[in-house]
């Protein structure tokens, strides 16, 4: 088979349902599928889409197909053939609320799960081009499609880096919770010391003796905090060892074969089970062997543990002694040890509050290269918009005009705010949409930890009462990194030119959304376009200075199929295959297929009218 740059669409074949033993090749150009209503016109279209899955995003929308889908094919079955941009052909299968299966073309399977990757193509239902051109997402969504693969990667390292963010907020502050409670802890530290001081401040020989005495209890007890923490790395690392034994033989328990023993494939089932089994009895030696290791190291730590433990007894029996022997000293020696041991644990909370430190910083530094990242991201993905908002203003102006604001839909951004102003004495919606409109999520939450009211109130106009409530409202660092990761999506606007004058897709009647849209859909691309009555809303001048000329434009590199009542596209437009659908209300079945020579009488009879009508309109036009 030759190479084809294109996605192709090669047959579709229906068994079971309405429209069972219905099959028809599509040609590599235009296909137009009439008849009269009700005969499965809309169902050949959507059957390919659901066996391609093909569905919007929207969930009604969705709902809807399947439940088309669903009644008309009737627990049957839909196969289409296609033949990938590599030239590849396979058919895919699919039944109502099973996946597609992806086969050979003689219908062996291949292991592949289908996917966009494999196949691509657009697909518009009845009334989703006027929905296009009233939502500024499903015009985003529309644009992506000229370069689909490379932004669908871009959206998900932009979601994967936002998680990636949010998991670094959720590490670092509990980090900051504890910081703070540790700096409040060991704020007495000074005072402590200096009162320890106190007590080796006398310069005799005697005082000298005792002075370093006590120095080497001290030091004793912080060998002792130092040891506790050492050990207490064996009983983490033993039970996060323990945490995995058997963790496969855990979840086996819950996945039970009853009611599969009578299955042709049972056999199979039963090794891949066994194989589990042989996995977790292998996995559990391993971390046996593990907690062998670490006892063997434990018992080896505790032997020298001892050995400090009678070193200190005997050196704790020789400072009391030293200490006896001054009665003077007993008192103030009770109490400077009771010193030394708050202080000692004050010192193991200043080294637990330098680390906490470190790791902070490193979170920290850690989120900047992140933010950094996705700014980037975010920068690439707009540039890649903005080719394309580019190339369709190089094919469609000035008829249509396209255009992108980067960040320029600030909804969700505004409802943050005004969720963390909610409580305040002051408007908040008023003040959240300010805020919004005029600073960027980083630069208002640098404002804020700097607590810059001047320049908040500079900025976005807000009041002194106004900026002081913010600040003191989301001052809170969990709000500040939610606030550094807001979603703000870019903003396309696309409009038609109605006389010269550029109107918005929102203003334009529901015909002119029509012929603003449609013009981009026709656009050359190397996938498929099937579209559910384009004509509908749009009168026949514009169906063919428009639609005609757009589909004679792209046939040629573009395989075009189209749902149609209206005779001006299959026959101005040289359609190479028409399907002819007809019904006795119970089933539909193909009537007639062709050229537009072969299936002349069929249109005329459903697109025109009738030979009686399309005569009396020829001799009343005197043409």
């Amino acid at each position: 088979m030759s190479y084809s740059a294109s996605h192709r669409l090669r047959e579709i074949r229906i068994i079971g349902g309405f429209l069972d033993g219905v099959a028809y090749q599509f040609s590599d150009k235009l296909n137009c599928i009439i008849g009269a209503r009700g005969t499965g016109k809309t169902s050949i279209l959507e059957f390919t889409r659901y066996a391609l899955n093909a569905m919007p995003l929207n969930p009604a929308s969705r709902r809807q197909i399947e439940t088309l889908v669903e009644s008309n094919l009737d627990g049957g079955r839909i196969e289409v053939t296609i033949e990938t941009r590599e030239g590849l052909p396979y058919i895919v299968s699919r039944s109502a609320g099973e996946p597609p299966i992806v086969l050979t073309p003689d219908h062996q399977a291949t292991g592949l799960n289908f996917s966009p990757a494999l196949f691509r193509l657009d697909v518009f239902s009845q009334n989703e081009i006027e929905n296009i051109a009233g939502k500024a997402m499903s015009q985003l969504a529309l644009l992506e499609t000229f370069n689909q693969e490379t932004l669908s990667e871009l959206n998900s390292k932009i979601d994967q880096t936002r998680k990636t963010l949010e998991a670094n907020t959720a590490a670092e502050l509990p980090l900051r919770k504890r910081i703070g409670e540790l700096a409040d802890s060991i704020s007495v530290l000074p005072g402590l010391t200096d009162r320890l001081k106190e007590f080796a401040a006398v310069n005799t020989e005697d005082a000298a003796i005792l002075n370093k005495a006590h120095e080497q209890k001290s030091i004793r007890d912080r060998e002792n905090h130092y040891i506790a923490a050492l050990t207490g790395i064996y009983s983490d690392a033993a039970a996060k060892v323990k945490a995995l034994k058997d963790v496969i033989g855990q979840q086996l328990l819950w996945h039970r074969q009853e009611g599969l023993e009578s299955g042709v494939n049972f056999a199979l089932l039963q090794q891949m089970q066994a194989e589990l089994g042989t996995c977790n009895t292998a996995l559990n030696s391993s971390l046996d062997g593990m907690l062998d290791t670490l006892r063997a190291s434990y018992q080896r730590h505790e032997g020298m543990k001892q050995e400090l433990a009678l070193k200190h007894q005997q050196a704790d029996i020789e400072f009391r002694q030293l200490i006896e022997k001054r009665h003077e000293e007993q008192t103030k020696s009770a109490e400077r040890m009771k010193l030394e041991k708050d202080r000692n644990r004050l010192l193991a909370q200043q080294n637990e509050l330098a680390e906490a430190k470190r790791k902070q910083e490193l979170l920290q530094r850690e989120r900047i290269a992140y933010l950094q990242t996705l700014s980037e991201l975010l920068d690439e993905r707009f540039n890649k918009r903005q080719e394309i908002v580019n190339r369709i203003n190089a094919a469609l102006m000035p008829n249509i005009r396209v255009s992108i604001q980067q960040f320029g839909n600030r909804e969700t951004y505004q409802g943050l705010l005004a969720d963390g102003l909610k409580g305040c004495q002051i408007q908040h919606r008023l003040v959240a949409g300010k805020l919004a409109e005029l600073i960027s999520p980083a630069k208002l939450s640098t404002l804020i930890r700097e607590g810059n009211e001047k320049q908040l109130i500079d900025t976005s106009g807000i009041n002194q009462n106004q900026a002081k409530a913010v600040m003191q409202a989301l001052r809170n660092e969990e709000f500040l990194a939610r606030l550094e990761i807001v979603d703000m999506p870019d903003w396309p606007m696309i409009e038609l030119s109605d006389y010269g004058n550029y109107k918005t897709t929102e203003t334009l009647s529901t015909g002119q959304k029509c012929n603003t849209i449609l013009p981009i859909l026709l656009l050359d691309s190397d996938r498929p376009l099937l579209i559910d009555q384009p004509e509908d809303n749009l009168d026949n001048g514009f169906v063919h200075k428009t639609i005609v000329e757009s589909v004679l434009a792209v046939k040629n590199n573009r395989q075009l199929v189209f749902v149609t009542h209206n005779p001006n596209i299959p026959v101005l437009g040289d359609a190479e295959r028409i399907l002819v659908l007809e019904s006795n209300g119970k089933v539909g079945h193909v009537r007639n297929c062709g050229s537009v020579d072969r299936c002349k009488a069929d249109i005329v009879s459903l697109l025109e009218g009738g030979e009686d009508a399309f005569k009396k309109r020829k001799e009343r036009y005197s043409y």
